[in-house]
């Protein structure tokens, strides 16, 4: 089905927006050799929280609100970002997931998320087996979680398989220790709900509305530090709810497995998971990439479905290495 809604159109609005004023955002904006333009919301620029907001948007395809509110831990407070989402499976399953592992470029190919991914034509990654939606525009964006430069290898590659001219590919970068990082992992909850409820067999063509928070954890420069705390963030204190069209009984067989507490990898900081698996994403257990809390509305029998649990104690440790 090609939806009459277009993923990087929609993004497209957020990106005009930055591209007029980057500087109050925080944000350098560069023009590769190839044509390209790269928006830097966090390798050599700042970044910022509006431009974390503005990030979160283009990688749920436009489909959204973002917001952020108080997540307290004890005496302290942080922040927490809020995505109110319409169009799940557009917005997180066609364009937020980090899907696109990008073959043709040099060794360390990055993994790329947002709403070019809906373009590929050349490898579409496995997450569009589970949705009708292939997206077509003239123009496209894709976002870098990556604190190496965007070269123009990777943006030839990106915008070849894109069918673009590589003037018309714009591409987000910001790497773990950045602020907008930091956000636009939070805001990944739902995604991450999404992913763990087809993993186990759940129609995710049935989710009609979706709304999340994940907390922001405290920044560090480390960049593996960096990404357990953001990892920590989703399993540990992330709330994720939909609202589906299903039988009770589907979402009762699959409730208790997709939250993180029912993963036997469970109940320590994700650095420490990392450290032990030898650094390979791949030897991590699946199940542990799940939400802290799952709410799930039922709008066929109004009956809604929870499991999981913030995990107070973790996030201390991981956050201020509290025990």
């Amino acid at each position: 089905m090609m939806s009459m809604i277009s993923v990087n159109r929609e993004a497209m609005k957020i990106v005009r927006r930055i591209l007029e004023a980057p500087e109050p955002l925080g944000v350098f904006v560069e023009r590769l050799a190839c044509g390209a333009t790269v928006i830097d919301m966090g390798q050599k620029a700042p970044g910022g929280w509006v431009a974390g907001k503005y990030y979160t948007l283009i990688t749920l395809g436009g489909l959204a609100e973002v917001s952020y509110e108080p997540f307290p831990i004890g005496a302290r407070v942080l922040s927490a970002v809020r995505v109110m989402i319409d169009h799940p499976q557009l917005a997180c399953i066609a364009s937020q997931i980090a899907g696109w592992r990008l073959e043709g470029a040099r060794e360390g190919a990055p993994i790329l998320a947002g709403p070019a991914r809906a373009l590929n034509r050349d490898n579409p990654d496995h997450y569009f087996d589970l949705i009708d939606y292939r997206d077509q525009a003239e123009e496209g964006v894709i976002a870098i979680q990556t604190a190496e430069p965007v070269t123009d290898d990777w943006a030839t590659t990106i915008a070849a398989a894109c069918r673009l001219r590589p003037e018309n590919l714009y591409i987000l970068v910001a790497p773990n220790s950045s602020l907008v990082c930091a956000i636009q992992v939070a805001a990944r909850i739902v995604e991450q709900s999404l992913h763990r409820l087809a993993e186990e067999g759940f129609d995710v063509k049935t989710v009609r509305h979706a709304h999340g928070f994940g907390v922001i954890p405290p920044l560090i420069r480390d960049e593996v530090i960096a990404m357990g705390r953001i990892n920590d963030s989703l399993l540990y204190g992330g709330v994720s709810t939909l609202y589906v069209d299903a039988e009770d009984e589907a979402i009762a067989a699959v409730i208790d497995k997709v939250v993180s507490v029912a993963s036997r990898a469970y109940g320590r900081p994700f650095v420490e998971i990392y450290e032990e698996a030898g650094r390979d994403f791949y030897q991590i257990p699946l199940d542990l990439h799940s939400p802290a809390v799952l709410h799930i509305n039922n709008l066929k029998s109004g009956r809604t479905f929870s499991a999981g649990e913030i995990n107070y104690a973790v996030l201390r440790k991981s956050f201020w290495g509290e025990e």
